[in-house]
């Protein structure tokens, strides 16, 4: 019976080791596809605006988060469901 415990607390940690480097790579696509939108937007001119409102971004949000696509304000209102 310890051998089976065993063999199935190693087989939990290794389910858990996969879903956690799953969950890290698809974290790492989706901020290299974030990477490379925000150098489209500085290729295009329009890195810096907001896709909302298309006022400017403000400079300490983007030195934070450099990949944003809208203003502190739109953002807020898009995550809670009152804009586009």
């Amino acid at each position: 019976m310890r051998k089976t415990v065993t063999s199935d607390r190693h087989a939990r940690k290794a389910q858990e080791l996969v879903a956690s480097a799953a969950s890290s790579s698809t974290e790492s696509l989706r901020r290299s596809h974030e990477a490379v939108e925000a150098l489209g937007r500085i290729e295009a001119g329009t890195y810096g605006t907001c896709r909302s409102c298309s006022g400017r971004i403000s400079v300490v949000r983007l030195r934070a988060k450099p990949e944003a696509t809208r203003c502190i304000q739109c953002q807020l209102e898009f995550e809670h469901g009152r804009a586009a």
